[in-house]
């Protein structure tokens, strides 16, 4: 007859955690303010939020947007949403009158851009969007190469190119 092993019965290892093992403490932070480093804005061309702001309409409204890096012309490019159509769009901050400089608005109409300016008011902000061709012709010609369109003079043109609905207008050979 053929022998057999028997298994012996083995005991498994206990794994022992040393919990004695102690960590060294992080050393204590210092309580006195850190001089902050101020953030270069040498950059950053849009400061006051114009073109930001201009842009996220464009957005909102089925858009695209792509923001410029030269301070001079145009601030932003908008494009339909297959890349086959783009028109150049100059923001403009307003107080009282929509002022703009004719070197400015004349590459504009040549292109078929569009002028979005946008009115601080108190609380809120206020912004019409309207193709520069329009606006070259209701515009009157001021000293030191500058245009203005007077908003009281022309506020029943300017309603249908406010806000939303006039991105939707100004910007219609786009939205297809």
């Amino acid at each position: 007859m053929a022998k057999t092993k028997t298994k012996t019965k083995t005991t498994p290892v206990k794994r022992v955690v040393e919990d004695d093992l102690e960590m060294p403490l992080p050393e204590a932070l210092p309580l006195e303010p850190v001089a902050i480093r101020r953030v270069d804005t040498s950059m950053i061309l849009d400061m006051e939020g114009l073109g930001g702001e201009v842009a996220s309409a464009l957005i909102v409204n089925g858009l695209l947007a792509y923001l410029s890096v030269q301070n001079k012309g145009v601030n932003l490019i908008a494009a339909n949403r297959q890349h086959t159509a783009f028109v150049p769009v100059r923001t403009v901050g307003c107080v009282a009158t929509m002022d703009i400089k004719q070197e400015d608005v004349k590459h504009l109409v040549a292109a078929n851009g569009v002028v979005a300016f946008l009115l601080d008011d108190g609380d809120e902000r206020v912004s019409w969007y309207l193709p520069a061709a329009e606006y070259v012709e209701r515009a009157e010609t001021r000293g030191e190469g500058g245009m203005r369109l007077d908003m009281d003079e022309h506020a029943s043109w300017l309603d249908q190119y406010e806000g939303h609905p006039g991105i939707r207008k100004a910007f219609a050979g786009l939205r297809g």
